[in-house]
């Protein structure tokens, strides 16, 4: 059986180890990021009580793909798609490489209301999926679901999809 690709931002990343399911959806899915994302991921202040600390080892088994992304690439998608310019530097390179290689069938994982809006004007919303749906999928226990962030939960993003959409109706 083939693989769904997923392509997921630091946030989710760092949110699937918070909860310990990212080797269960590691195990489900083909996850993909970018260089941008592990960075930020392996990063980032461990005097933050909101610090998440990764093991890279574990995150590099869990990834199917890193992806680089060149600078004229991050340079064509602000040029088309202003909104970009504004997103954190991972969802900005892994909206950039989604946007320059055109694939016709992934999955996004993000939990960001810039990054979404961002994903909605390029095209990708139906593409979006949040942590909890693919947990579900993968088998993740719902004890460690019912513990996800709310910007992580469907009924978060499904009500933040409904508003995206509402408002390009206008």
């Amino acid at each position: 059986m083939q693989k769904n690709r997923v392509f997921a931002d630091t946030n989710v990343i760092l949110e699937a180890f918070r909860i310990d399911c990212w080797e269960t959806i590691s195990d489900h899915f083909y996850i993909e990021t970018v260089e941008k994302c592990v960075e930020e991921t392996l990063t980032g202040n461990p005097n933050n009580p909101r610090h998440i600390s990764v093991n890279p080892a574990k995150l590099n088994a869990g990834l199917n793909a890193r992806h680089r992304v060149q600078p004229t690439t991050l340079l064509s998608i602000t040029r088309s798609y202003p909104i970009c310019a504004a997103l954190d530097d991972g969802e900005k390179h892994l909206l950039a490489w989604l946007y320059e290689n055109k694939l016709s069938k992934f999955t996004v994982a993000t939990a960001d209301k810039a990054a979404l809006r961002a994903v909605h004007q390029l095209g990708f919303l139906d593409s979006a999926l949040s942590l909890e749906d693919l947990g579900r999928q993968a088998g993740v226990t719902r004890n460690k679901l019912n513990g996800l962030a709310l910007q992580h939960k469907d009924e978060w993003l499904s009500q933040f999809k409904t508003k995206l959409r509402l408002e390009s109706l206008h």
